[in-house]
C-alpha cells in the first residue's frame, strides 16, 4: 500500500442523496441534502479508512485541474474549503449539486449517495469525495440531530461495512495540493474500470484530468529501470535476470504496473531500495500507474548482451533462459555460451558507427582502364 494514504485519516463525514437525473422524467427529482455531519463510532471510523486507503492505494491515480477547458467549480470548491474559507457541509452541498448535474442524462447512472469527508493526509488538512452506488433497495434512513436533518448512525454503519453499497469512485485533494498560484492537484480513483475513470466523474465532475500520460510514463519506467541494470548491477547473471524481468513484466498483459511490487518480486531485498530511489531520481513514480507500451514495445523482444571489447550478443528474449549460459571468472570476465543451430553469418552494419573511410587505392590485379 501506498505510504500516502496509509495516513489517511477521517474526521468528519457528511452524506448527501443524490438520484439519477433522467431529461424525461415528469416530475424533476431533487438531490436529498443532510445538514450536519454524522456521527462516527471510532470503529466504524477505523474500517472506512481502510477501506478508502485501499482503494485509492489500488486504484488511486494522480490528477490536475483542467485549466484550458474548464468544465466543472469543484476545483474553486476545494480550494475553498482546504484554505479555511468555508465548512464542510456548506460545501458538500454545493459538491452534491455539481455531480446531480454532471449525470444529467446518463441513464446508466444509478442513484447514489455522495460523502464527502474532512480528512487529514499525513497530518494535513484533506477533503474526501466519495461516490457510493445504492444497491438491493437499501435506503438511506434520515433523523433530525439537533434540529437538522442527518444520517442514522446504524444506516451509516451498515453503509460503510456491508455489501449493500460499495465504494465506486473516489477523488482526495490535500492542502500540499494546492498552490497559490496554479491549478490544484489530488487523486481519483474509480474503483469500476480498475485504473481507468469515467468521463463524466473525471472531467465533468472533478474538472481534472489525469496527470501522467501512460504512454509516457511506460516509457520513463523502461528508460530508467533498464539504466538501473546496466550502471548499479555488477553481477553479469543478475543483470541479464533483471533485464529479463523488467521485458516480461512490460510484455505482460497487465493493464498497470506497481514498481514496488515489481521489486519485491523480482530483485533482492538488498537491490529494491537502490532500483526504486533510482526511478524516484528519474521522476518516475514508485506507486503504481497505468501501462501504455506503444513507445516501448520494439525494445521489448529482444536483449542485447554487450562486452568491453565490442562483441555484443542479441537474442530474443523468450530464448534466453533457454539458450544462453552465463559463467563469472574470478577475473571478472565471464564466459558466455549460447546453445543452437548456426544458420547463417553475414556482415554487420551499425548504424552508431562511421563507414570506413573512402580510399583512391586500388585493388591488385584490377584494370582502371575498364
Amino acid at each position: 500500500m501506498s505510504g500516502e494514504f496509509a495516513q489517511l485519516v477521517v474526521d468528519e463525514a457528511i452524506f448527501h442523496l443524490v438520484p439519477t437525473r433522467k431529461r424525461n422524467d415528469p416530475v424533476p427529482v431533487q438531490v436529498e441534502f443532510s445538514e450536519a455531519v454524522c456521527t462516527l463510532s471510532e470503529d466504524v471510523r477505523g474500517k472506512i479508512q481502510a477501506n478508502f486507503r485501499g482503494v485509492l492505494a489500488k486504484h488511486g491515480r494522480p490528477v490536475v485541474e483542467e485549466l484550458e477547458v474548464k468544465k466543472s467549480t469543484l476545483p474553486d470548491r476545494v480550494y475553498e474549503y482546504l484554505v479555511e474559507q468555508r465548512d464542510l457541509v456548506s460545501v458538500s452541498t454545493d459538491l452534491a449539486e455539481l455531480l446531480f448535474d454532471s449525470q444529467k442524462g446518463r441513464g446508466s447512472s444509478s442513484a447514489g449517495l455522495l460523502l464527502v469527508a474532512s480528512a487529514r493526509l499525513a497530518g494535513k488538512r484533506a477533503l474526501l469525495i466519495v461516490k457510493l452506488e445504492q444497491e438491493g433497495g437499501f435506503r438511506a434512513e434520515d433523523v433530525l440531530v439537533d434540529g437538522k436533518r442527518t444520517f442514522d448512525m446504524s444506516y451509516v454503519t451498515n453503509l460503510l461495512m456491508t455489501e449493500h453499497n460499495k465504494i465506486y469512485k473516489v477523488a482526495l485533494f490535500c492542502v500540499d495540493g494546492v498552490p497559490e498560484d496554479g491549478p490544484i492537484e489530488g487523486w481519483a480513483a474509480d474503483k469500476q474500470l480498475s485504473g481507468k475513470m469515467a468521463q463524466f466523474w473525471l472531467h465533468a465532475f472533478l474538472g481534472c484530468r489525469q496527470k501522467e500520460d501512460p504512454k509516457r510514463v511506460t516509457q520513463e519506467f523502461h528508460e530508467a529501470a533498464v539504466d538501473w541494470v546496466d550502471k548499479r548491477v555488477e553481477d553479469p547473471e543478475k543483470s541479464v535476470d533483471y533485464l529479463m524481468a523488467v521485458l516480461v513484466e512490460l510484455r505482460s498483459n497487465t493493464a498497470t504496473l506497481d514498481p514496488t511490487a515489481f521489486a519485491a518480486d523480482h530483485l533482492d531485498l538488498y537491490d529494491q531500495d537502490s532500483f526504486l530511489a533510482y526511478l524516484a531520481s528519474k521522476d518516475v513514480p514508485t506507486t503504481i500507474f497505468d501501462k501504455d507500451i506503444e513507445r516501448v514495445a520494439p525494445r521489448l523482444s529482444e536483449l542485447q548482451i554487450g562486452f568491453a571489447s565490442g562483441i555484443s550478443i542479441v537474442a530474443p528474449v523468450k530464448r534466453v533462459r533457454e539458450d544462453i549460459k552465463i559463467d563469472e571468472h574470478p577475473n571478472g570476465t565471464s564466459t558466455v555460451t549460447v546453445r543452437g543451430k548456426i544458420t547463417s553469418t553475414r556482415s554487420h552494419y551499425s548504424p552508431r558507427k562511421l563507414d570506413a573511410p573512402h580510399t583512391d587505392v586500388q585493388a591488385p590485379g584490377v584494370d582502371s582502364a575498364g
